[in-house]
């Protein structure tokens, strides 16, 4: 079994220990873990309780949709303006590209998309950040496989990569990995799609994040990006100026609007800002259309493997996972599933304090990036 096998079953093993193990377990260790609120799960370490109860959850009234129903439909109409109008222009070799990472939104809005929108010319981008998990890309071979349509695989250089993350998790900002590691990573992963489509004049590239991620990560309050924000350069992401990470070469992987006539500069188009889908429905949607051949729909599966180092560093360096925020607004909102969240976090914690279950998984990303565990504040530790 090769190295990476090993990540993987052992990641696997970690899933299988929190829907099966975790539920007996945690009441044996509950003394060592943070008391949670008992609506939507945040931990105390992220904000007061009282009587078991977050102030967020006293205090805010779910939204169960920022807009109404009629700018919802609004919206609706514009899209399908937009994408009917694209589908006639001939010029183009494809009208529209889709961020694909082979994770269960990316595959739910491919689908979708090619089946919705007949005669759209679809190219699926893969963003390699190097750090892929082998599950995520056995995932977007056999969905592009099952689904026929166009694909590109864009993988920079793995030193650029290992200097970007390595950088990321020793510069964490107050937000922790998301608002850090995950933030360039994701600008990386947008801009990179920004350069390839306006080199092969697409004009639109749609991406699987949702309303609660577009709101509240890039700040916008539509589901398109305007020409006015694509004409810009990026110098910064997270906080950090990209010339303290990057040579003056290697900043050719971010966006240079300037650089490009206004006609060659995509839009970022985000439908799941109007569909508003729950997580439990494009769950059950990828798995009903075979869409996750395995059943493998876990983000530690399906993402990349800097997410278990990403979930450890958060529980030591903030007390919690700044992932959390994010999946109790949904929990709140009824968007997901309380219990699943709920033992993931608390499973993170456990093994963030005891070193274990996650040990290849965090040591080999660890050996990647120059980085020993104390580097980052981790105990020692097994996998027992």
């Amino acid at each position: 079994m090769t190295s990476t096998q090993s990540v993987i079953r052992e990641v696997k093993a970690f899933e299988f220990y929190k829907k099966y193990i975790w539920p007996v377990r945690r009441v044996l260790v509950k003394k060592h873990l943070t008391p949670r609120c008992r609506s939507c799960f945040l931990p105390e370490s992220y904000c007061r309780l009282d009587k078991g109860i977050c102030e967020i959850c006293r205090t805010e009234e779910p939204t169960v949709s920022s807009i109404t129903k009629s700018e919802q439909d609004s919206m609706q109409e514009r899209f399908d303006r937009l994408m009917a109008s694209v589908i006639t222009r001939e010029d183009l070799q494809y009208h529209a590209m889709i961020l694909f990472s082979g994770g269960k939104d990316s595959s739910y809005l491919l689908h979708h998309m090619l089946t919705r929108y007949r005669g759209l010319r679809i190219l699926a981008l893969t963003v390699d950040n190097t750090f892929m998990s082998p599950v995520a890309m056995e995932n977007v071979k056999e969905i592009i496989r099952g689904l026929r349509v166009d694909h590109m695989i864009f993988r920079p250089d793995a030193g650029v990569m290992e200097k970007m993350f390595r950088y990321a998790f020793t510069h964490l900002n107050e937000k922790g990995c998301s608002g850090t590691v995950d933030q360039l990573d994701g600008d990386f992963f947008c801009d990179a799609a920004r350069n390839i489509a306006a080199r092969m004049g697409i004009p639109y590239i749609l991406c699987g994040l949702s309303r609660d991620q577009v709101q509240q990560i890039l700040g916008l309050d539509t589901f398109m990006t305007s020409p006015a924000a694509e004409a810009g350069r990026r110098g910064q992401s997270a906080g950090i100026e990209l010339s303290e990470i990057f040579s003056r070469p290697e900043m050719h992987h971010w966006w240079n609007g300037p650089a490009w006539p206004p006609e060659q500069r995509p839009l970022m188009l985000f439908p799941f800002y109007i569909w508003d889908f729950e997580e439990a429905y494009i769950k059950a949607q990828v798995i009903r259309l075979n869409l996750m051949p395995r059943g493998d729909e876990s983000p530690l599966v399906t993402n990349n493997t800097l997410i278990p180092l990403m979930g450890i560093v958060d529980m030591i360096s903030l007390g919690y996972s700044s992932f959390e925020p994010e999946f109790a607004r949904m929990v709140r909102n009824g968007k997901a599933d309380r219990r699943d969240w709920l033992y993931t976090f608390e499973t993170l914690e456990y093994a963030a304090r005891t070193g274990r279950l996650l040990g290849r998984a965090v040591d080999e990303v660890l050996e990647r990036l120059s980085l020993n565990r104390p580097d980052l504040g981790i105990k020692g530790g097994g996998n027992g």
